[in-house]
């Protein structure tokens, strides 16, 4: 099966491309800097590097042969603002337009809870008249992911500071090999055409109730002390400051967190009856691996 993938620079998708990979799929990878990616990503016989610009359409090559699906994966971004909704729809539309060229007849968009524009992307799906799916994925847990990293780093210090606004809100985070499981069952299959699905996991925790889970299995003691609410800049510099990463990675995680995570589209299960791990199982195998 040949499937196009574009959106690799985040967590997600070179994790997905190797996957599919490794399923068997014959993955092509359109990515913006070539060089850069084959530095950081493992090679794989089923899987080929294509170089372009999403954005700037006249730098992306016309691609060549058929495509049975094409997945779009969208990129976090510290600011939702008109300017980076702009770009974003505009590479979708370009990505739709090269998918069109290979006879794709699925088109894959991914993408977190709550983003703000989503019925926008759907009326552009809606309108090029290939099937879609669209996946809403819920923080994921495993090696290396976002929320992963954060938990490791507050952790070291002995005292946890937190912002009371964030540590009350809510998700349903989901071990990285469930979501691959699911992806794999969405790839060309007509009962997820022209859907869309929230994919979580079975537990609703708070992301205090996630980080003394964590502290648990670390066999660590650390007071978590909550702190008055923070404006959205702000905060992001607190977290920057208490976990060590980057602002512009603080303030899109503060912005993917402000309100509770849940998944309301879980038809998904109906489909494909598939037990999920617990967010203390996912825990312990990324932990491990």
């Amino acid at each position: 099966m040949n499937t196009l993938i574009t959106g690799l620079n985040n967590y997600l998708g070179k994790i997905l491309a190797l996957f599919l990979a490794n399923e068997g799929y014959n993955i092509s990878c359109l990515v913006r800097n070539e060089r850069h990616f084959l530095k950081s990503t493992e090679k794989h016989p089923n899987l080929v590097v294509m170089q372009g610009d999403l954005v700037r359409e006249k730098y992306t090559p016309p691609l060549s042969g058929n495509m049975d699906v094409a997945i779009y994966l969208s990129q976090d971004s510290a600011e939702w603002g008109d300017q980076y909704k702009n770009l974003e729809l505009l590479s979708l539309v370009n990505f739709i337009k090269q998918a069109r060229k290979t006879n794709t007849q699925q088109l894959i968009y991914i993408t977190r809870l709550r983003t703000p524009f989503i019925k926008e992307v759907q009326q552009i799906l809606t309108d090029s008249y290939i099937s879609y799916t669209i996946i809403r994925i819920s923080n994921i847990i495993g090696a290396g992911s976002i929320l992963m990293e954060m938990m490791n780093k507050i952790s070291s210090k002995f005292v946890i500071f937190a912002n009371k606004r964030l540590v009350k809100m809510r998700s349903q985070p989901i071990a990285l090999q469930d979501l691959l499981t699911y992806l794999n069952f969405i790839v060309l299959n007509p009962a997820a055409f022209n859907q869309s699905f929230d994919i979580g996991g079975p537990d609703i925790l708070s992301y205090r109730d996630m980080l003394k889970t964590y502290l648990k299995l670390q066999h660590l003691r650390r007071p978590i002390i909550a702190l008055p609410s923070l404006s959205n800049r702000l905060s992001a510099m607190f977290i920057s400051l208490t976990t060590g990463v980057s602002v512009p990675t603080a303030r899109a995680f503060g912005q993917h967190i402000t309100g509770d995570l849940l998944c309301e589209n879980n038809h998904i299960h109906n489909l494909f009856p598939h037990e999920c791990l617990t967010f203390e199982q996912a825990l312990k195998k990324a932990l491990v691996s």
